[in-house]
């Protein structure tokens, strides 16, 4: 179990306090990920990534995230790809891998397939990839949802993480949503994007969320 956290201004602004506001997520984050932390920003602050890690494929540093790649992207994860090796292979042609972790396989992948590289990987996962020639956030969550994505949009700029609490502390009032607690209330758990707290959504199972433009969808 790792953590993800991270941020995007959608008019492509420096966002104040950025490095901060990453520090409170990655914070809020800690218990998820004990094997080591990291925060990385984009050269005008408007994108800011953040990781708390739990080691289990590839324990060494090189691994360590967020993960750039030489394609201009970078990228935080949790999950695992179970068939990141057969990957390996597959990409070895298209892509010079520097470490053994599954994590860099996802680069590796987008390289090749941009965004239907999910067409590609089998496993548990979420993850969020900013793509700095396209200018693009692309987060996906997988098939059965194992893997948590919250996120919210507060005064255009987006924020991610692994846990909705995590989002909380940049929210403007901190509000229940009445139809997700009546779902949870009839069903013991949410059966759409809305959570119990107003204006936090979750990434539902199988879809991908791209942040591109000033605009956000989900597919």
């Amino acid at each position: 179990m790792c953590g993800i956290a991270g941020y995007f201004s959608l008019k492509n602004k420096p966002l104040v306090l950025g490095k901060k506001k990453l520090s409170v997520m990655s914070n809020l984050l800690a218990h998820r990920g004990p094997d080591g932390s990291g925060t990385w920003l984009s050269c005008n602050s408007s994108v800011g990534l953040a990781h708390q890690r739990l080691s289990i494929i590839d324990l060494s540093q090189t691994a360590a995230q967020p993960m750039h790649g030489n394609n201009g992207a970078s990228i935080v994860f949790n999950g695992e790809i179970y068939n990141y090796l057969e990957l390996r292979k597959e990409l070895a042609s298209v892509w010079e891998f520097k470490t053994q972790s599954d994590t860099e396989t996802i680069l590796a992948s987008y390289q090749k397939y941009g965004l239907s590289c999910l067409e590609h990987l089998r496993g548990m996962f979420a993850f969020s990839l900013w793509d700095e020639h396209s200018n693009r956030l692309f987060c996906a969550r997988d098939r059965f949802g194992i893997k948590p994505f919250y996120y919210a949009v507060v005064d255009e700029v987006f924020y991610f993480a692994s846990e909705a609490k995590a989002l909380l502390p940049f929210m403007p009032d901190i509000e229940t949503d009445p139809e997700a607690m009546a779902e949870y209330l009839t069903f013991n758990f949410g059966i759409g994007e809305n959570t119990l707290f107003k204006g936090i959504k979750q990434l539902l199972p199988g879809y991908s969320l791209v942040v591109e433009g000033g605009i956000l969808r989900t597919q």
